[in-house]
């Protein structure tokens, strides 16, 4: 997708999409004189409906990166589509338990809804030891999340499979990931401070159990202060 916008007297060719996060990145491609010394030529991260956006640094120097960063699995591409969401660094969380690793990754994000803010999340998992694990396979039966806001204040969550889905982990397919979202406290008000939580899993099958049960942590994780607080 290449498209040219206008915010105001800057111009931005926008070149990537992130479904995850929502938001765009684009070049600057014009602009008042008296910021185009330390903005012309720089990519940004867009947030499609408030227009506020990251400085990512010049077009050459980030693509430089971020290639760099796509080697070394900091991010990724999923589906033939540019992530922005990172497996490592600030806001994510790795736990290892039975030969599976467990990624959580954390996003503000806009959202069509403007009466609170919404943070958009990737989970993955990926079976690292089929030794470690005991089994030929693995399904997920539920989750459980301890959701921290302001003021010390905490809500928790459960609820079978993810996103409907119950995902099984096998030698043919030993990687799995989704997005989801969670919000600001709606009713008292309260901001998102961090997530944690656990999934547990099935050995075997939900239909033909191979064994006990057990969990995939899912550790203490940050989320990111939103654009229009900084």
């Amino acid at each position: 997708m290449l498209q040219v916008i206008a915010m105001g007297q800057f111009k931005l060719l926008l070149f990537a999409w992130c479904h995850n996060s929502r938001n765009y990145l684009g070049i600057v491609v014009d602009c008042p004189s008296t910021h185009s010394s330390h903005i012309l030529h720089h990519v940004v991260q867009l947030q499609p409906q408030s227009y506020r956006f990251v400085d990512k640094g010049l077009f050459g120097d980030f693509f430089t990166t971020y290639v760099e960063d796509l080697v070394s699995g900091r991010y990724d591409v999923h589906n033939d589509i540019i992530s922005m969401l990172p497996n490592s660094g600030p806001h994510t969380g790795t736990s290892i338990s039975r030969g599976i690793r467990t990624t959580v990754s954390v996003m503000f994000c806009p959202d069509e809804t403007p009466a609170y803010r919404v943070y958009r999340y990737q989970i993955s998992f990926e079976v690292l030891d089929f030794a470690a694990l005991g089994f030929a396979s693995a399904q997920l039966k539920s989750r459980h999340w301890l959701i921290h806001y302001q003021d010390q204040q905490q809500t928790q969550s459960s609820g079978h499979g993810v996103v409907g889905e119950f995902p099984i982990l096998s030698e043919e397919s030993p990687y799995y990931r989704y997005c989801s979202r969670m919000t600001d406290d709606e009713l008292e008000g309260l901001m998102l401070v961090a997530l944690e939580g656990y999934f547990t899993m099935v050995p075997g099958t939900l239909e033909d159990p191979a064994g006990p049960d057990f969990t995939l942590a899912v550790p203490y994780t940050e989320v990111p202060i939103p654009m229009e607080i900084l």
